[in-house]
């Protein structure tokens, strides 16, 4: 056995007993598969409200050939930006709901166990970056506060495609716990 062999092993074994204790302490009967895809199915549609309104307000403000905006109703764009604000804001608590559910993952050992892992993860962390700072900085717009160097516009635009990529990416790895929980399957 070589050095590196036995130093992973005594790491494993110092840190599998602290995982298994931290998830323990951690159990509760709605932290579960069923719970993570109901909500995740919320942040999913609050998600895709906000990119398809995101979207109607940025073709209109920097239009393109092939978008026509509607004329009628005259309020249009008045709802539509009114619901992203709404539905924006309410990203907040569906967010933290669903970082509640799914804490205890982030203490499972080993972390990773091959590439699909570290693919989730990572679509993971930059879903969960993007997911943050996408409310935070269309709060601070909305106050009218730009604690920041960067276009406001470009850099929220920019960031929902982000999103929406890591998303789709997060769904497609999670899809066979999506279809098993979707319609209200169990974890027995």
């Amino acid at each position: 056995m070589t050095d590196r062999t036995a130093l992973i092993d005594r790491l494993d074994a110092v840190v599998r007993p602290r995982a298994a204790r931290v998830q323990r302490a951690l159990a509760s009967p709605v932290r579960d598969a069923r719970m993570t895809v109901v909500v995740g199915r919320m942040l999913g549609l609050a998600f895709l409200v906000c990119f398809v309104t995101g979207l109607y307000s940025h073709f209109l403000q920097s239009p393109v050939d092939w978008f026509v905006a509607p004329a009628r109703p005259e309020y249009l764009y008045a709802w539509t930006q009114g619901t992203h604000v709404v539905v924006g804001s309410m990203l907040f608590p569906l967010l933290l709901a669903k970082l509640w559910v799914v804490y205890p993952r982030l203490f499972q050992w080993p972390p990773v166990t091959g590439l699909r892992d570290v693919i989730e993860r990572a679509s993971v962390g930059v879903l969960v970056a993007t997911a943050l700072v996408l409310p935070v900085t269309g709060i601070l717009n909305v106050l009218g506060w730009y604690p920041w160097e960067f276009s406001f516009r470009r850099t929220h635009f920019a960031l929902a495609w982000v999103l929406i990529g890591a998303l789709l990416l997060h769904i497609a790895v999670q899809l066979p716990t999506i279809r098993r929980f979707w319609a209200g399957g169990s974890d027995d």
